[in-house]
């Protein structure tokens, strides 16, 4: 069939009067005329090159072809009928795979209650964290390779959908038996002591970097991780200082022997945000899942203060 010269109006009038078989009732269908509807009859017979429907007493009755092509006029009809409708999500039987990034901050604390609601509420669905760097996140979104990424951004281009999730803080992590911290962290220790770091590329915790540098002063930093988790097992073992998210600093304080302090020096609060794509914002599936980490991330308890 060639369909840029093919009236598609006219299958809605085969399968109209296929099922009435009477050319009366299908105008009455229709809303058209029946010297409308005796046309368009017309110009399928032409079409066709076959009566398609003869007149007997007991109406239309349908050829052996029109029998043959009558299914699939249906079918045809009933698909183009559910183009503009959005596809129905049900969770309890979605077998979605959802890809996220996240670090692995957000992992440790979040991700959980995350997992635990989707093995309750869509145990058939799937979960991917795609471990990337920060710097290829914006990318991985615009290409489709992530559905959805949390964190702490800066520079999101201006197609970026975005909703935030929590405003937290840094700590500062030391060890539980480290030889000059105690009960409290002064300026002049922290400056004395030596300190490791959350390095990777596009990561932008450098926070007290720039504090520090705005106040001319420095820091020995003699430790360099690409993961963030990796801190807290790290210090726990050496007389090192880690400045890093409260939410982390406060869940590895009750699984490791580390304390942890507010820093001497002023740092800015910082907004964790989760981000997607403009062509997945009225998707059901994700939106249903936005919701779930918005529900389950904004609703963490508060950190305990430091010391």
């Amino acid at each position: 069939m060639d369909l840029l010269r093919f009236d598609l109006n006219l299958l809605l009038c085969f399968d109209a009067i296929y099922r009435h078989q009477r050319l009366s009732a299908a105008a009455d269908e229709l809303n058209l005329t029946q010297p409308a509807v005796s046309a368009a009859l017309k110009r399928l017979r032409a079409h066709f090159d076959n009566p398609l429907f003869v007149r007997t007493s007991r109406g239309m009755r349908p050829t052996p072809f029109s029998d043959g092509i009558a299914p699939k006029i249906a079918q045809v009809l009933e698909v183009l009928k559910g183009v503009d409708l959005s596809s129905e999500f049900t969770p309890a039987s979605t077998t979605i795979n959802f890809r996220v990034y996240i670090n692995d901050v957000g992992m440790i604390v979040a991700m959980p209650q995350v997992l635990a609601h989707l093995r309750e509420h869509a145990p058939h669905a799937r979960l991917t964290i795609v471990d990337l760097r920060p710097d290829e996140v914006v990318d991985a979104l615009d290409s489709g390779n992530i559905d959805l990424a949390i964190g702490y951004f800066l520079g999101m281009p201006n197609w970026a959908r975005q909703q935030n999730l929590r405003t937290t803080r840094y700590v500062c992590m030391v060890a539980g038996h480290h030889p000059e911290i105690r009960d409290s962290l002064s300026l002049e220790q922290f400056l004395r002591c030596r300190h490791a770091m959350y390095v990777n590329s596009g990561s932008q915790y450098y926070a007290m970097e720039q504090a520090l540098a705005e106040r001319g002063l420095t820091r020995d930093v003699i430790l360099h991780v690409p993961r963030f988790s990796a801190l807290p097992f790290l210090v726990a073992q050496a007389d090192l200082i880690a400045t890093v998210p409260e939410d982390l600093g406060t869940l590895f304080s009750r699984l490791l022997d580390v304390r942890i302090f507010t820093p001497p020096l002023e740092l800015a609060n910082f907004q964790i945000h989760q981000y997607w794509h403009e062509r997945l914002h009225a998707e059901p599936a994700y939106r249903w899942l936005r919701q779930i980490v918005y529900d389950k991330t904004s609703g963490l308890p508060v950190a305990r203060r430091a010391d």
